[in-house]
């Protein structure tokens, strides 16, 4: 069930309704550094990486590094949770770099 939008779409309402409802100014979440399919879906969200935790976390018996993202609410009313508009690709995808 990859590969639908699925999480895209859940994301960009629940963070929707967080600005337009709850009136947030701003929304941020940590991601580990080896979750490329998560981090995708907060990138086309509108999420925007603001650095690197390290060793944030334990998994599996190693200490891994998460990301910190964040979106604020003008940037949000700017895009509505699709900051490359429609019809565009950032050319990205797991191997893409964070900006």
């Amino acid at each position: 069930m990859y590969g639908r939008g699925l999480g895209t779409e859940a994301t960009r309402l629940i963070v929707g309704h967080g600005f337009e409802t709850l009136r947030l100014r701003r929304i941020s979440l940590e991601v580990c550094v080896f979750n490329a399919r998560a981090r995708r879906v907060y990138e086309k969200a509108g999420f925007v990486a603001e650095g690197v935790m390290r060793d944030a976390l334990l998994w599996e018996g190693e200490r891994v590094d998460a990301v910190l993202m964040s979106v604020l609410a003008p940037e949000w009313f700017r895009h509505r949770g699709r900051p490359e508009g429609p019809g565009k690709t950032s050319g990205g995808g797991e191997g893409a770099s964070m900006r």
